[in-house]
């Protein structure tokens, strides 16, 4: 066995007066998109070099051409990408309910999986 560096991607509750949890459930879906994701019951698959470490920093490049998403990462999760391990990206489409907390969050990860609510595959540090 291998170390996996985890990455979650997750929405928080709709708060502003444009979004919606529709709006939420369609940024999510074409944000998994942009990545190539696979479905949640299959192997996650392979969906090139997406993350880059840029001064102690972790990127994620999700298509955008000129943009790249910034991510929080403990040393440990960096040191498993640095050394050129698998980083699984997983994407949830339904955002969290307002309140959620870190137990709940493990709760939500599971409904949005019963729900195929989710898409997931691998990358690597370029």
């Amino acid at each position: 066995m291998f170390p996996v560096a985890q990455l979650l991607a997750y929405h928080a509750p709709p708060h502003l007066d444009h979004e919606s949890v529709d709006s939420i459930r369609e940024g999510m879906q074409a944000f998994a998109e942009a990545l190539y994701l696979g479905p949640h019951d299959g192997p996650p698959p392979p969906i090139g070099h997406r993350i880059r470490i840029r001064q102690g920093s972790p990127w994620l490049d999700y298509g955008d051409g000129a943009r790249r998403l910034q991510l929080p990462a403990a040393r440990s999760w960096l040191d498993v990408v640095e050394a050129g391990g698998p980083v699984r990206v997983l994407v949830l489409f339904e955002p969290l309910t307002a309140g959620t907390r870190q137990t709940g969050l493990d709760a939500h990860v599971r409904t949005c999986f019963e729900l195929g609510a989710m898409r997931w595959g691998t990358t690597y540090h370029v």
